[in-house]
């Protein structure tokens, strides 16, 4: 069974602060046994985070997928696992994009404002497009680096085609006083019906780099990745070639180092 000692010990071997600010994509089961359930767990990262911010993605992009669809804000609707929804049952607030919304727990959740103006699933400007800003590691339990939301807001920085549908559709999410309205394409390519899947490529440079480092959580493979530097290299690999996410070619030796 994985205990809240487990936990804070494989946090302070990471080299992980209260203050740091977090953001976890997680598989659930991946875990196995946990003391206290999924709560103790949660208990654990606000208690260990206390001066930070613990943030999980709250996408909802798999059913406000059509014109004027309507997301309830105050309801655990995440289509990305039910950690998330077990955190926002227990306090965490959301930000009101539509479709790519997060909920955070902790001391700055003046954060979750930079998504109120979005125009894109993953802005630059939002809240997954600024992660890097605030020196943010992202953590995978259990999940792969084709969960990696962030790389779709590097790729938007730089305008790569083939990624947004034609369209601009208008969504709406509403809370229990308010209704925002967001006016935005769908992620699409022509490429891959699920081109984060290319995403995976970046595990072996990454890891080489030190970007990326390994580690358990119970009986979860996990892995947890700086994404200041992380945005350093990805930028510098869609410098070199913006279609280098395309397709699921490993990357070049030669671009580990650039």
């Amino acid at each position: 069974m994985l205990t809240k000692k487990n936990i804070i010990d494989t946090f302070k071997n990471l080299n992980l602060k209260d203050n740091d600010n977090i953001l976890i994509h997680s598989s659930l089961k991946s875990i196995g046994p946990i003391e206290g359930n999924a709560e103790g767990l949660l208990d654990t990262l606000k208690t260990y985070f206390k001066n930070g911010l613990v943030m999980f993605p709250m996408h909802t992009w798999s059913t406000i997928n059509q014109d004027y669809d309507t997301l309830d804000l105050t309801k655990p609707n995440s289509c990305v696992g039910e950690l998330p929804n077990i955190a926002f049952r227990q306090g965490f607030e959301r930000s009101h994009h539509p479709t790519h919304s997060i909920i955070a727990h902790g001391k700055d959740l003046n954060y979750l404002k930079y998504d109120d103006n979005s125009t894109t699933p993953v802005s630059p400007n939002g809240c997954f497009g600024r992660l890097h800003e605030i020196g943010a590691k992202v953590i995978f339990i259990g999940c792969p680096l084709s969960k990696f939301t962030y790389i779709h807001s590097l790729e938007e920085r730089f305008d790569i085609p083939d990624r947004f549908t034609s369209h601009t559709f208008t969504f709406y999410s509403k809370d229990q006083l308010n209704t925002y309205t967001f006016h935005m394409p769908k992620h699409f390519s022509t490429k891959n019906t699920h081109l984060s899947i290319h995403y995976l490529k970046l595990e072996k440079p990454l890891r080489a780099l030190g970007i990326l480092k390994d580690f358990k959580l119970g009986n979860a493979n996990c892995m947890i990745v700086d994404t200041k530097e992380c945005y350093k290299y990805v930028t510098k690999l869609l410098e070199k070639n913006k279609h280098i996410f395309d397709d699921s070619s490993e990357i070049d030796l030669s671009l580990y180092n650039i």
